[in-house]
């Protein structure tokens, strides 16, 4: 009898270990094709798993030695099978390019960013692909704490109608033509948290090209315009070289005379930190937050 419960016992330990399913090995060979999602990969700390990424993918400054595969929106896939690459990290405007990554079975993860929540399911989408878990949700936790640092601060104050200057030209004395952040992009979810309301709220093109004239049209409270790192690049736009801040606000000075002109409430924010909804997306609404409501005390 004794005899017969060991090898019932046995039999049962066999069973079982044979139908326990293998954990999945995390991805060791990552190749990341945007430059939010690399940032996102070293704020998990998979900076070695990282072999290659973007020629735009510069923050941190670390992520420029990493060899490179391409620009932002190309995708060499010969490339990814000779590197053995075992997870491509993309955006929901690759969209066009996964059906050829199913085809060939390249192990994929679509980071999606039109709003700071799906930033935050996406720091927690990479953070299982990568068994990283643990430090992902540390990550949305300080995000979240950011934006409800920033609601209430900004909850009993007026909300100011915002003009985003997201890329224009740096030439002349004066500015013709710029894009503007419409109702559609990621950035009108960045003004509505940090207490403001898009100028453009009806404006369903993503990034309209706004005249002089259209802006006279507008007459926004605020204007902020985006520039990124001096030092990149990527960030420059013809006559950027040598602009300051001053100067880069003076051309806003010298157009049109709309509110935000005569109030002198023209702000210029630097850094990628603004230009990519990644794991400094909080400290990114806190910057708005500060340039939308300089009155508050921060």
């Amino acid at each position: 009898m004794k005899i017969l419960k060991n090898c019932l016992y046995i039999l049962f330990i066999l069973i079982f270990t044979f139908f326990i399913v293998p954990a999945e090995a995390a991805p060791k060979r990552i190749i990341s094709l945007t430059p939010a999602g690399t940032e996102i990969l070293y704020a998990l700390g998979q900076e070695k798993n990282l072999i290659a990424n973007t020629t735009f993918c510069d923050y941190p400054p670390e992520a420029q030695k990493k060899p490179k595969v391409g620009g932002f929106a190309s995708m060499n896939y010969e490339y990814f099978i000779s590197k053995k690459a075992d997870l491509i990290v993309i955006q929901d405007l690759h969209a066009q390019f996964i059906p050829q990554l199913e085809k060939l079975k390249i192990p994929f993860v679509t980071l999606r960013q039109e709003t700071i929540e799906e930033v935050c399911d996406s720091i927690m989408t990479l953070g299982k692909a990568t068994d990283s878990e643990k430090r992902a949700k540390e990550l949305v936790t300080s995000i979240e704490k950011d934006i409800e640092y920033v609601s209430e601060k900004v909850k009993n104050s007026p909300r100011p109608k915002i003009l985003l200057c997201i890329s224009r030209e740096f030439t002349g004395d004066k500015i013709n033509i710029f894009f503007a952040a419409g109702n559609a992009s990621f950035y009108n979810d960045m003004i509505k948290k940090g207490g403001g309301v898009n100028a453009l709220k009806k404006q369903k093109i993503t990034y309209p090209q706004i005249s002089q004239e259209g802006l006279m049209m507008i007459n926004p409270d605020v204007i902020i315009e985006l520039i990124g790192d001096i030092d990149s690049g990527h960030s420059l736009t013809k006559g950027f070289a040598g602009m300051t801040n001053d100067l880069l606000k003076q051309q806003w000075l010298n157009g049109v005379q709309v509110k935000a002109v005569r109030d002198n409430h023209v702000h210029i924010l630097n850094g990628s930190i603004y230009l990519r909804p990644g794991p400094r997306v909080g400290q990114a609404l806190i910057g708005f937050a500060r340039a939308l409501h300089p009155e508050i005390n921060w």
